[in-house]
Formats: structure tokens, sequence, C-alpha cells
């Protein structure tokens, strides 16, 4: 009877160690794909290139099956990059980029100097006002907002959509809040929206001069990554997550540690613990790595367009897509949309208590779940709600993380694959 005990106390402690190891092996992948040395994962030099050569070598050592020989599934798309500095001053007074000032991804290069207009509450409230104002030439203008000076969320966040889709048909826009928030796009516009951070510029700015200079690339190859393992059935279950991140503005580096690094480790932390079992799953297990979340979705819409394991076969798409942070929780986003799937997970964390705060959400198409419940797949994100302030900054740092459901959610999803 001791002796039992002492060989269960073993596997248990043999089985906590594991996954310590397992969480050795999440931080020091989310530092690596962080790095300098893949470039932010974007599309300048190449980073997401250099980041799939690594994880294809990752899956390797997992050996995972693949039908690629390096796990790759080949595609292009369009991209706008800014390798080059960019320069912004107003009245004068230069801006730092990144830190005080981004450019909206979709702008073109351009060079000059223009007057500003500043928009206040006052037109957006006023129905006279604001159809006065949108009859007035604003061609060679930039518009200005504050969403400090309107102290109205809502009216910002209206006035913001109105100004991004160049209603006023202005030169260009100036939309001032509190957070830069970079992003990626593959497409252009003739006009150029600026983002400024609260407090780096006089509200009563006059002048706008700007050097910007972008390289729209209209045939980037890129790739997906999927790796599995088989199962006693074709149904499948895929584990997904986006590896690419926003790159460079000029020289400012973007790492992506929790956007969206933690996620792959999520996945290959799966892989990982699935291949290390001798018995084989009921499921096949599918693995897959999309690039290009961050321009559009663009992977995980190339994958459910040409997939690889067919999409009525798929029984479940767990995405996940920064699931390093947790304080406050963690939402099972589209999880209101495959209710019997939402029980599962709530009856599993009641009786085990993996994570704490589970909030199911409505429909979203916030990530790379969203082309596949579009096709009909059942299919959630996993994002850990607590502060996330460093989303699409260059302060996204593996150093800031805490991992606080990071194992929970680990968990909560092995005991799930697990209950057939």
């Amino acid at each position: 009877m001791i002796k039992k005990i002492s060989i269960s106390i073993g596997l248990c402690m043999s089985s906590f160690f594991c996954f310590a190891q397992d969480m050795d092996y999440t931080r020091t992948l989310v530092e690596k794909l962080s790095s300098k040395e893949f470039h932010g994962r974007g599309y300048v030099n190449k980073g997401d290139s250099v980041a799939a050569a690594y994880l294809s070598k990752e899956m390797k050592s997992i050996k995972l099956k693949g039908f690629t020989d390096n796990y790759y599934q080949p595609y292009s798309i369009s991209v706008n990059t800014f390798a080059k500095n960019t320069k912004l001053s107003f009245d004068g007074k230069e801006l730092k980029p990144a830190s005080e000032y981004v450019v909206n991804p979709d702008v073109r290069t351009g060079k000059g100097e223009a007057k500003i207009t500043w928009i206040t509450k006052d037109i957006f409230k006023n129905t006279y006002a604001l159809s006065t104002f949108m009859k007035k030439d604003h061609s060679n203008s930039f518009l200005a907002i504050d969403s400090t000076g309107l102290n109205n969320p809502e009216l910002y966040d209206f006035a913001q959509v109105m100004m991004k889709k160049n209603v006023f048909d202005a030169k260009g826009m100036v939309l001032i809040n509190g957070k830069l928030k970079y992003s990626a796009k593959n497409k252009l516009v003739d006009f150029t929206t600026i983002l400024v951070k609260t407090g780096a510029i006089d509200s009563k700015a006059k002048t706008i001069q700007y050097d910007i200079k972008s390289e729209f690339i209209e045939d980037y190859k890129t790739q997906n990554l999927l790796g599995y393992l088989p199962g006693k059935t074709d149904t499948c279950i895929l584990f997904t997550a986006h590896y690419d991140h926003l790159g460079y503005f000029g020289e400012n580096m973007y790492p992506g540690a929790n956007d969206n690094a933690s996620g792959v480790a999520m996945v290959l932390n799966l892989a990982k613990y699935f291949k290390a079992k001798k018995k084989k799953p009921h499921y096949t297990l599918v693995f897959a790595l999309f690039s290009a979340e961050e321009v559009g979705l663009l992977g995980s819409k190339h994958y459910v367009e040409n997939p690889l394991f067919p999409l009525e076969q798929t029984k479940m798409v767990l995405n996940f897509d920064m699931v390093a942070t947790g304080e406050k929780g963690i939402y099972v986003i589209n999880g209101q949309m495959v209710p019997d799937e939402m029980k599962k997970f709530q009856a599993i964390n009641k009786e085990k208590e993996y994570v704490f705060n589970m909030f199911g959400t409505p429909e979203s198409s916030s990530s790379d779940h969203a082309p596949f419940h579009d096709k009909g797949v059942k299919a959630v994100f996993f994002y850990t709600h607590g502060d996330n302030a460093d989303y699409h900054e260059t302060t996204d740092t593996a150093d800031r993380l805490s991992y606080k459901q990071f194992e929970g959610i680990f968990k909560l999803v092995r005991d799930y694959v697990e209950m057939k």
C-alpha cells in the first residue's frame, strides 16, 4: 500500500514537474519570438518567415506529422510596410515615432505641410453646424480631433469612424487619443491619418509638417504552419494561434510577446503534451500556426478556403490569442455561439477550478476563429482578461507578462479534448 502511494505521489510529482518544465519552455519560446532576432514577426526584413523557420524546427522536434517537410502552407498577400523612419511636426515641434505618434497602416508615401482645422464637440452635437462644416472645402487641410477635448468617449468613437472614412474629403486626419495602437493593412487610401498621443501636441496647433515613407508589397510570400497527430478517427480538433505580429514602424520594433507569442506557446505546449502520451488520441489533433492575422485574418481565411483537413470533419477549433495575462479572468470569445461546448468548459472548470471568472461571449470576428465560424465550424477564442494595455504597442515585451491563467487554460483545454 505504501509502495503504491509512493508510486502515485511520484507520478503526480512527475506530472507537476513536466508541466513546470513546459512553463519554462513557454517563457523561453515567448522571449525568443519577441526578441530582435525575429524583427517583430512582421513584414519588414521578412520577420514572419524568420519566425516560421524557427517554428518549423519546433514542430519537427515535437515530431508532429506534416503535409510537407517544413509544415508550410504557402500563400501570398498584399501588405503595407514602414521600414524607413517617418517625421512629423506640429508648428515646427517634432514628435517621437511610436511613443508620441504612429500613422494609420493604410497610408501612402507622402511629404508636405498643411494647415490644421480642429473639430469641436459642438460640430458633432449640432446638425446645422455639422452640415455647414461638411460643405466647406477641406481638401488642403488636416482635420484634428482630441478625445480629451470632446470629453465624450461615444462621441469621439463616432467622430473617429467618420474621419477614418474621410467623409469630409480632407487632405488628412489627426486623431488624438490616450493610446497608440499600431496595426497592419493590405490596402492603401488616398488620405493620411495620423494617431497622436494625448498631450503630445498643443490643441491650438495651426500647421502640420510630415514626411512618411511606406512600401506597399503586392505579392508578399508568407505561410501558415500545420502539424498533426493522427487519431483513432478522422474527425479532428484544431488548435490555432497566429504567429505574426506588426514588425517595425521605422526603427521601432513591436515585439508581440502577449500578442501572440503566448498563443503560439499554448499551441506548442498542447502539441508536446499530446505527443508525449503513449495512447493514440481519439480525435486527430491539428496544430495550426497562422500568419497575417494582423493584416486581416488572412492566414486563417486562406486555410478555410484551402483546408488540409475537411471542414465538415472538424469538430472544434480552439484558438489562442493573448493568453499570458488574466488577472481579471478569461474570455471564451464566441462561447455563446457554441452553448453545448461552453457547458463542457464550465462543467470541467466547476469541478477542477482551473481558471477564475470565465466568461463566454457572443459572436466576434476579432481573431482567427472567425473564418471557421463563418463557414459553420464550431470555433472559440481563448483570451485572458487583465492588464493588456501593451496591446499593439512597443511595450508588449516578455518581461511584462504574468502568465496568471496560462496553466489553467492549458488544463481546461486538455481535459476538454480528453472528454471525447
